[in-house]
């Protein structure tokens, strides 16, 4: 990335899916060792993700991550690192989340395709919560970003109008089977849109 001039997105702790934070004391130590990892990278967010066995569904997981997360803020507030929470739980479940944390260390990844996928509305969702409490946002539907059933025109004006201006990541799949050409096509997609809102 450096010597390409390329900045980076932030990290993933993938781990999470064998040692999930949610009941393993080994998924906290990789969390504490990846805060320092990501801080080593120059970049800001790294995303905790909660899915399949790992997945936070029950209320009592949720208290007993926050509680984790909560010993694990200061560390990231040191070190400048954001904790970015992906999952399947609702807005509302994941601000009762960062509330009980109560630090600017600890934020929701939002991601479209997943908030769709569970039954929530990402447009509602995205100005519920608000610029102060998501860190970075994924894009992604089934296919070609705008084929599927996620209005992204109406998302990228809910993002727009919460004053959001990180990175939009683009966890899309190849329809085509070229990498390189479905990224391009989703890219530009993205751009118009984001065009067609300067331009109102």
């Amino acid at each position: 990335a450096k010597k390409h001039n390329i900045a980076l997105a932030g990290t993933c702790l993938d781990i999470l899916h064998v040692n999930y934070l949610k009941n393993d004391k080994l998924g906290q130590k990789w969390v504490a060792d990846g805060i320092q990892v990501t801080k080593a990278l120059r970049t800001r967010v790294m995303l905790v993700p909660f899915f399949g066995k790992g997945a936070i569904t029950a209320r009592e997981e949720q208290d007993y991550v926050a509680g984790v997360l909560k010993e694990l803020a200061p560390e990231a507030e040191k070190a400048g690192v954001i904790l970015g929470l992906e999952n399947t739980i609702s807005a509302e479940d994941n601000a009762r989340i960062l509330d009980r944390v109560n630090s600017k260390a600890v934020r929701v990844y939002y991601d479209v395709g997943n908030s769709t996928n569970n039954g929530f509305d990402p447009v509602k969702e995205i100005r519920w919560l608000g610029k102060a409490r998501i860190c970075q946002i994924h894009l992604k539907d089934r296919g070609y970003l705008g084929e599927g059933k996620i209005d992204f025109p109406a998302v990228m004006k809910a993002i727009d109008e919460i004053g959001y201006s990180g990175h939009l990541v683009l966890e899309t799949s190849s329809p085509s089977g070229s990498v390189e050409n479905d990224m391009k096509r989703n890219l530009a997609y993205v751009r118009t849109l984001i065009a067609n809102i300067r331009k109102s």
